[in-house]
């Protein structure tokens, strides 16, 4: 049906040429004569010039070759008319036969203008689009498209090569999708264009279940990073695996071919009484889908995610369990790490919580002994401690415990004053006020002059943060505990912490403004915490968005689809489709980049194409040659995004095959 405007003209031209194979013969012999004209007048005017008589028998010649001429020309006027009723008749055979196939052709015939409105359609275009005729004509053809965009390109690329054929998909009255072959030609008259139709809606649904259902089975067994398994149900006995296998766990296919139960062995030790238990249960549930250890080559532990389904008789006995396991140590390190942070950052946030607590209630009062309190109650939220003391230098050697408290507090309340002492009375102390730095002892027993410390001698662990404001020291956190080993430097950091807004809150009354700057500190650090737990929580739903998208586009998808590096543009990975299109095999294309395979006929339109990437947008659709192993060149939509692929940044490519335009294509 897609040649049939053109069917007829050819008829009409076979009609016409033997009468102008006749024609030539009759051309030569007219030429002939009259050359054989001219030259007997050439003959006569020569006898003339010599004055000599002239022969009866050239004259008689002459008159031959006159009314042979006479004759040529009468028979070429009569074939001429004869020529003229045969085209006329031929073009309205012809005329008649394009009207009788345009009204009754099963394929929709559209007759467009420039613009793409429709001018004239047959009657199948009623069924095609659902709509009556009259209300058709007159309409764009744009209406009926699924995407205008796509359409407005095939339109004018069909306006500037004058012939176009392919796939459309457009919806009918109801908005249902409709899908087409169809063949267009332009300017069959001058501004008229011509487009036939067929539906194949069905047959593309029909494609595209065989596709997918085809398209599953190659993932479980081509797909190379996935083992595709298949074990007998009754003696679980392994009958099939891939080559994945032996990437994966280390060990070859033929070892499982000659003990068909050697991959129990993988099972990590921890995991395999589970795992087996499991896999019984499948054989009689048809179901399985665990995630485990497995101990491969050189000992080293991978996670597995292992999937199962049934294969049944027609009395529906599992006969067979298949299915894919898929490597995700990756994912599985990734998960602990993100637990891992979000422990850190819950940690963090609590001990921000603390702070800001603690910041806030040293500054609700100015009275000292209500800030000490404060304090000490807010460090034992911080770091655990049997007794706990703000030392504050009293002018010259004289040493004062502003603040003081014990925990778990005493049953009776002491009448004792504030611990006060010399500080030339220890040396141990007497070095912490000289150094002026934080102190951490894991065991009091190390230090040979902590016996001299009055009030700490029963203390087994001990830290020291300074209080310093404004530049000025004004004191020391003393806290201690009488076990032994119980601080670690997270406690000091700790201390240090909470020691700034404490020397702001002791230095309030002189200098208020220093506690409100270190708590806006405090308060800025909380919302950097903040932060961090935000995007903690994006790159968790990254990550699941980009494994959805490997496992249900790439790998699944009949579009060949590519990732290379942006810089390099080496292949790091390709899907099946990418390997039938282009001929290589996924081992020969990875590692290599496109400039040592040459898939890009013109390595410029790859460096455009980074160009448009680097202003931050993707590309849809753009039109180049690319290069299949066999070396030929295909004309293809190439479409790319950038995309983060294993912490690089990557190129997502996508490529479809046009249709070859073949002006000369008839019938």
């Amino acid at each position: 049906m897609r040649g049939l405007p053109l069917e007829p003209a050819e008829r009409l031209r076979r009609a016409l040429f033997p009468v102008q194979g006749k024609q030539f013969g009759w051309r030569i012999a007219s030429v002939t004569v009259s050359l054989l004209s001219v030259a007997l007048i050439a003959l006569i005017l020569g006898y003339r010039f010599r004055g000599a008589e002239l022969p009866p028998l050239l004259l008689l010649a002459l008159l031959f070759t006159f009314a042979t001429v006479v004759v040529l020309l009468s028979k070429f006027l009569f074939w001429a008319q004869e020529e003229e009723g045969q085209f006329q008749g031929a073009f309205k055979t012809t005329e008649r036969e394009f009207e009788s196939v345009f009204e009754t052709a099963l394929d929709t015939i559209l007759i467009l203008d420039d613009q793409g409105i429709c001018r004239e359609a047959n009657p199948a275009a009623e069924q095609l689009f659902g709509v009556r005729r009259r209300d058709l004509i007159g309409e764009s053809l744009d209406r009926f498209s699924r995407d205008s965009g796509q359409f407005r390109e095939v339109w004018n690329l069909l306006l500037a090569q004058r012939f176009h054929q392919g796939d459309a998909e457009f919806v009918n009255h109801e908005r249902a999708p409709v899908f087409v072959e169809f063949t267009a030609k332009a300017d069959c008259l001058p501004g008229q264009h011509v487009m036939i139709l067929r539906d194949v809606t069905e047959r593309r649904r029909t494609q595209i279940s065989l596709i997918e259902s085809e398209e599953r089975f190659q993932q479980m067994a081509r797909n190379i990073q996935e083992i595709f398994w298949m074990i007998d149900a009754e003696t679980k006995k392994a009958l099939f695996v891939n080559t994945a296998y032996e990437t994966i766990t280390g060990r070859s296919c033929q070892s499982l071919h000659d003990d068909p139960t050697s991959y129990e062995d993988l099972i990590h030790s921890e995991d395999r009484v589970h795992v087996l238990a499991k896999l019984d249960e499948a054989t009689r549930s048809g179901n399985f889908n665990e995630k485990f250890r497995i101990l491969c080559a050189q000992g080293v532990i991978r996670w597995l995610w292992v999937r199962g389904f049934p294969v049944r008789d027609a009395a529906g006995k599992i006969l067979r369990l298949v299915g894919t396991a898929l490597e995700i140590t990756a994912q599985k390190e990734a998960e602990e790490q993100v637990v891992a942070n979000l422990a850190l950052a819950k940690s963090a946030w609590a001990e921000a919580e603390a702070l800001r607590k603690a910041t806030l209630s040293l500054t609700q009062d100015l009275q000292m002994n209500l800030v000490m309190d404060a304090l000490l109650k807010s460090l034992e939220e911080l770091v655990p401690y049997t007794c706990a003391r703000v030392l504050i230098p009293e002018g010259g050697p004289h040493i004062l415990a502003l603040g003081e408290r014990t925990c778990p507090p005493p049953e009776k309340k002491s009448s004792k004053f504030p611990l006060a002492f010399m500080a030339d009375e220890s040396s141990f102390f007497y070095r912490v006020l000289t150094e002026q730095k934080s102190i951490l002892i894991a065991d009091t027993k190390t230090e040979e002059k902590w016996s001299t410390f009055k009030g700490h001698k029963h203390l087994r662990s001990w830290l020291s943060a300074p209080l310093v404001a404004s530049g000025e020291y004004l004191g020391c956190l003393s806290i201690g505990h009488v076990q032994p080993n119980i601080y670690t430097q997270d406690h000091l950091r700790r201390a240090e912490l909470l020691a700034i807004p404490a020397a702001g809150a002791i230095q309030n009354a002189r200098l208020y403004e220093t506690a409100r700057i270190y708590g806006e500190a405090l308060e800025s650090r909380l919302n950097s915490l903040k932060k961090a737990e935000t995007a903690l929580a994006q790159s968790e739903d990254s990550r699941r968005s980009t494994e959805e998208k490997f496992q249900k586009v790439f790998r699944s998808s009949p579009i060949p689809f590519s990732i290379t590096t942006l810089k390099e543009g080496r292949f790091v990975d390709v899907n099946a489709a990418f390997e039938l299109r282009y001929g290589y095999t996924r081992a020969e294309v990875l590692g290599h980049t496109v400039h040592e395979l040459g898939i890009w006929d013109d390595p410029k339109d790859r460096e455009l194409m980074l160009a448009h990437l680097s202003r931050g947008g993707p590309i849809r659709n753009i039109m180049t040659r690319l290069r299949m192993k066999s070396g030929e060149l295909k004309v293809t939509a190439y479409s790319a995004d950038r995309i983060q692929f294993e912490g690089e940044s990557c190129i997502l490519a996508v490529s479809e095959d046009l249709p070859e335009i073949n002006p000369q294509t008839s019938n």
